[in-house]
Formats: C-alpha cells, structure tokens, sequence
C-alpha cells in the first residue's frame, strides 16, 4: 500500500481497518477454506486480501465478502467500536 496515504488514517481508524481484517479472516477460515476457495460465489482472491490486509476496504466489497461468508452487517460490526 502506498505509506503516504496509510500515514494519513486516524490511529482510531487504522484500529478498526485492523480490526475488520482479523474478523474477515477468522470468517474464512471458519468456513475452511483459502482465499482462492470463493471464487466460485463471485469474490476474487484479491477483494479477499484487501480485506484481510487492512487495506482500506470499499463499502461494497465488505458487502460482498459479508454475503459470501454468510454474515449480516449488524453482525459483523457488532463487536467494533
């Protein structure tokens, strides 16, 4: 990721991105599989590693690894502050 635009997120917000990426790879690996195993459900191996990386997640991509791992929003964020 570029380090310029990482230095520019809250120390609050880089918490929750990393926050937000253990969970999504706790959600996979609950499931069993690698991130090449939800290619089939329209996810591709990189949305999967944005994720899981914390780097800065769209809205639309949580959602749709959301919808793949079976979760609703509410959630998912309920143990995020």
């Amino acid at each position: 990721m570029n380090q310029t635009r990482k230095n520019n997120i809250l120390p609050l917000h880089e918490k929750r991105l990393q926050r937000i990426s253990i969970m999504l790879k706790e959600m996979r690996y609950s499931e069993g599989k690698n991130q090449d195993g939800f290619a089939d459900n329209g996810v591709s191996r990189r949305q999967i590693q944005r994720g899981e990386y914390s780097c800065n997640i769209s809205l639309v991509g949580l959602f749709k690894l959301l919808d793949v791992y079976g979760y609703r929003l509410d959630e998912f964020f309920e143990g995020i502050e």
